[in-house]
């Protein structure tokens, strides 16, 4: 029997007439139900999907829409600009007289206005003017001669001195080259149009892509000497992003070992390019995401990232039910997890103290995580199972002194070449990749050492062409 809706109901004249049009009623009752739960799935998904932001998951402050509450933030709408009450007010401070390059005198009139003669006799205050002089760039014209035996007629040319470079741009110039591409990220027209209009040097971008490639190959031994040395630290911290090369999609990998930042750039982010960046034979404790690339390495040897459960916990928390409850129960022993080691961090509270407050957390953290895990909701229920099959790697920090619960500083690390991505829409060529791995490698290590990335890449330069000793971004100077 089928029944058209549109039509008014059939008539029933016996039992079987009856039965058999209860089937069918309920028969479309359990379809209509199906529709409804399988409808209500995908906008309960839709609108998670609507409501996600760099609060709740992966994606950067800049997609969020419409304001985002900061945790820890007052709302801002509540405060004026500007520094507020309370705040240490900051001047600027003259600079040593021995770092003045000149002084000029400024005397008061002579003459009063009723007559009277005016005596100096005191300095007033110093007021100074800082401002730059008129860049010419130096130019050098090396002549080469050429010369004839008297005796046997061979012929003798002359050859280069030592360091100098046979191309157009010299050390400091490749270095500033690099500096402003791989520092300041920006494209070769804008370096181009930069050394234009402040310098006065006319380059090519040609000319331009050519210097990266020099600088490519002065910076090979650094980065292999900061590569091998992140392999054999202690403690790493890893993560990944997009690359462009020649418009397809590749990674770039990221490796922090102390103050050594190693960048690599990959056409993969399978688990090989993981080995290949931190070596097959890591031994140390690696701090990173979930991402299945690095389960080659023993759980009790990697410490997850917490910041990345925070985002997955408060997702839990926006939806509905029990898997809301668990959810706000999550974030709130995480909150609490945070505010005990900021204490540890700020020298408030000593490792020991915070790990005997951690076996009360970790307890309940991971009673929660079981609920969830069979709540009923599917996704807190996926979300919560996978994170307890990583259980071992959640409290390493606990146990380990130096290990951080998050990997905030890869992701900061990281965040330069994100920007430069943005900005120069990748690279055009392998050797391109390898340029800017080579020199990111570089930027983001002397960054955390509080080095000058110009004057690194200056003496690098220079030793690449013999005049000067190889630097190490591993061994950092004193002072």
């Amino acid at each position: 029997m089928k029944i058209d809706l549109s039509k008014p109901p059939p008539q029933v004249k016996t039992l079987e007439e009856a039965q058999a049009l209860i089937e069918v009623l309920w028969s479309m009752f359990r379809e209509q139900s199906r529709q409804i739960e399988e409808q209500a799935r995908r906008i309960d998904a839709l609108e998670e999907q609507l409501r996600g932001n760099s609060r709740n998951s992966s994606r950067p402050p800049s997609t969020d829409q419409g304001k985002v509450k900061r945790r820890g933030r007052d709302d801002a709408s509540s405060r004026k600009a500007g520094g507020q009450p309370g705040h240490e007010g900051r001047a600027r401070e003259l600079l040593p007289v021995e770092e003045v390059t000149h002084v000029q005198h400024c005397h008061p009139p002579t003459r009063c206005g009723c007559g009277g003669v005016v005596s100096t006799s005191r300095l007033g205050w110093r007021h100074q003017v800082i401002d730059l002089p008129e860049i010419k760039p130096v130019i050098t014209e090396y002549r080469l001669y050429a010369g004839q035996c008297e005796a046997c007629g061979r012929q003798h040319e002359a050859v280069l001195p030592a360091g100098v470079s046979p191309r157009l741009t010299g050390p400091r110039l490749l270095a500033a080259i690099g500096t402003l591409s791989g520092g300041y990220r920006l494209s070769k027209r804008q370096v181009q149009g930069l050394l234009a209009d402040v310098f006065g040097i006319d380059l090519s971008v040609g000319a331009i892509s050519q210097s990266e490639a020099v600088l490519a190959a002065a910076l090979a031994p650094v980065a292999q000497e900061a590569h091998a040395h992140v392999r054999q630290a202690p403690v790493v911290h890893a993560d990944e992003t997009g690359h462009k090369e020649k418009g397809d999609g590749h990674w770039m990998w990221v490796a922090i070992a102390g103050m050594v930042s190693v960048f690599m750039a990959r056409a993969s982010r399978s688990a090989e390019v993981a080995r290949e960046l931190l070596g097959d034979c890591f031994a140390g404790i690696l701090v990173s995401d979930r991402y299945a690339a690095y389960g080659w390495i023993a759980p009790q040897r990697r410490q997850v990232c917490w910041a990345h459960l925070l985002r997955d916990f408060t997702k839990m928390a926006e939806r509905s039910g029990m898997a809301g409850q668990i959810g706000a129960e999550l974030v709130a022993h995480t909150q609490r997890m945070f505010a005990y080691w900021h204490r540890v961090r700020d020298g408030t509270l000593n490792h020991d103290a915070f790990a005997c407050h951690m076996l009360f957390l970790q307890a309940r953290i991971e009673q929660a995580l079981r609920r969830g895990s069979g709540c009923g909701e599917a996704r807190t229920a996926r979300s919560c199972a996978r994170i307890l099959k990583t259980r071992h790697a959640l409290w390493t920090f606990v146990h380990t002194c130096d290990v951080e619960p998050t990997n905030n500083l890869a992701e900061r690390t990281l965040r330069s070449y994100v920007i430069w991505r943005k900005i120069c829409f990748g690279t055009q060529s392998r050797r391109g990749s390898l340029y800017m791995e080579r020199m990111m490698t570089v930027v983001g290590s002397c960054k955390l050492q509080g080095r000058n990335v110009l004057d690194f890449v200056t003496q690098t330069v220079r030793a690449h062409y013999g005049c000067a000793a190889t630097p190490s971004l591993v061994t950092v100077p004193a002072g």
